[in-house]
């Protein structure tokens, strides 16, 4: 209601006041307005620090240190309101508190008097002082919910950042005029804190754990704030210490390596033919890795003219890793060592692979194919809608792109050790694995290891086939 209209409102109750009998017309007009106004005050100051408690709430400290670093003086002093923020929290409640009271005392004084001279224009004066109380609460507690509480608190929540910004100023204002009260309200809190050992902590956290960085990073691509792409590699962002440097790595006997002990033409030709430029210099065989050659060492020093003895001339240091090692920290490794290759060594000392910098990306960013590269993909889809996977096909890929069911208890890393270790042995082509509505097949093994395997998803039994064989029930002996 507006004020013209509460205008309106008033004076055509003031001939019924009249007729009650008491105040004059004008003294009447004016004590109501006087009420009536104190009354939208109220209501107004209890929206006020409704809304100033869930903006700041809710608001991101991030967002605000962004506005302030653009010079912006409102979001400063918003800045400074989150950084203390349990104290303007307390600040807000000793506002929302003032203000409820007033409106108790306020509201029930002008709706009795507003009230009064109807039930006296009706012919029933005597039940004024029974009715009107009950109808006072009422029209106060609507009020004070919906415009004091909800209207306030949905603005506040679904424009956060401006709100805040818009209450920040006054609030510090209220906070330093009422200051002492305040510091004991929220001491009083701290201490009262501190005995349910309840950790108390200053200003604006804003610490999310993994599973909450999942789930805003989901309701973000849901609102198309993020796309698919871009939600997947910050979830492969947030796997990467949950996978090892074993899952990743160039298995050993794939390893394209160089050997001191081999004619110098003979390893230029396995550089040309490879078409690498990352190389493991052996003394003899992997057990002995001297360390690494690049390409472009070699074809700078060919290019000088100078002949080169032995490749140990050109040698780069290589750094072992630990085939336990997580990927988060393994790619830090790598930036310490300024390095794009690595051995990886199992348990004993043994080098068990070799694991780049571009492996690594890949676990975010998804398979990487250069003009060079000629494999092909881990997982093919065919058009019978079965899959051929590569034996070396990780676990992970496995599940996420065939939806294959991985036993809890399963150690291997692999699609081929997962075939050689439910079965037992090393297979042979045509054996076969099933997990729950999946087959695997091997179709591809050498004396050592699976090379291929192809996985189809099982038609589930129909309903019809269900109720079938559950009418048989168990088999007769008779």
């Amino acid at each position: 209601m507006n004020p013209s209209a509460l205008t309106v409102f008033v004076a055509s109750l003031l001939p019924l006041a009249e007729l009650a009998g008491g105040e004059t017309a004008g003294s009447s007009t004016a004590t109501t307005l006087l009420q009536l106004a104190l009354l939208a005050v109220l209501v107004c100051a209890n929206g006020f620090f409704v809304a100033a408690e869930f903006a700041l709430v809710k608001v991101r400290l991030s967002q605000v240190e962004n506005l302030a670093r653009t010079g912006s003086w409102t979001a400063g002093v918003t800045r400074n309101v989150l950084s203390h923020l349990d104290e303007y929290l307390s600040a807000c409640q000793l506002g929302i508190t003032l203000a409820s009271l007033g409106l108790g005392w306020a509201g029930e004084a002008v709706a009795h008097r507003l009230l009064e001279p109807v039930f006296g224009w009706i012919g029933f004066p005597g039940a004024t002082q029974y009715v009107t109380v009950p109808l006072a609460f009422l029209l106060i507690t609507f009020l004070h919910i919906s415009l004091g509480e909800q209207v306030p608190k949905i603005m506040a929540i679904r424009s956060a950042q401006p709100t805040a910004l818009a209450v920040a100023v006054p609030l510090t204002i209220f906070y330093k005029l009422l200051w002492p009260f305040i510091w004991v309200l929220h001491a009083t809190s701290n201490l009262i804190l501190a005995t349910l050992g309840v950790r108390v902590t200053a200003g604006h956290e804003e610490l999310h754990s993994e599973e909450e960085l999942r789930l805003i990073l989901a309701e973000s691509a849901a609102g198309g704030q993020v796309t698919r792409g871009e939600r997947l590699m910050m979830e492969n962002v947030l796997d990467l210490e949950d996978k090892v440097t074993r899952q990743v790595m160039v298995p050993r006997r794939d390893i394209v390596y160089l050997n001191n002990r081999r004619p110098m033409v003979e390893n230029v030709a396995l550089i040309a033919e490879s078409q690498y430029t990352r190389f493991p210099l052996c003394d003899g065989d992997l057990d002995r890795v001297v360390g690494m050659v690049h390409a472009k060492d070699l074809l700078a020093s060919l290019h000088s003219g100078k002949p080169i003895p032995s490749l140990t001339e050109i040698v780069r240091r290589l750094p072992f890793f630990p085939e336990t090692m997580p990927l988060d920290v393994l790619l830090r490794e790598f930036q310490k060592n300024r390095t794009h290759v690595a051995m990886v060594v199992d348990e004993y000392g043994t080098v068990s692979g070799m694991v780049t910098f571009e492996n690594v990306l890949e676990q975010v960013v998804g398979p990487i194919q250069d003009e060079f590269d000629r494999e092909l993909p881990m997982i093919i889809r065919r058009s019978n809608g079965r899959y051929l996977v590569d034996a070396l096909c990780n676990l992970d890929d496995l599940v996420e792109q065939c939806g294959v069911a991985i036993p809890k208890d399963v150690t291997s890393d692999t699609a081929g050790g997962l075939m050689v270790e439910l079965l037992g042995h090393i297979p042979v082509p045509g054996e076969k694995v099933r997990l729950g509505n999946h087959e695997l097949t091997v179709l591809d093994a050498e004396p050592t290891r699976v090379r291929r395997i192809e996985v189809q998803e099982l038609t589930p039994p129909s309903a019809e086939t269900q109720a079938r064989e559950s009418a048989k029930g168990p088999a007769d002996d008779n």
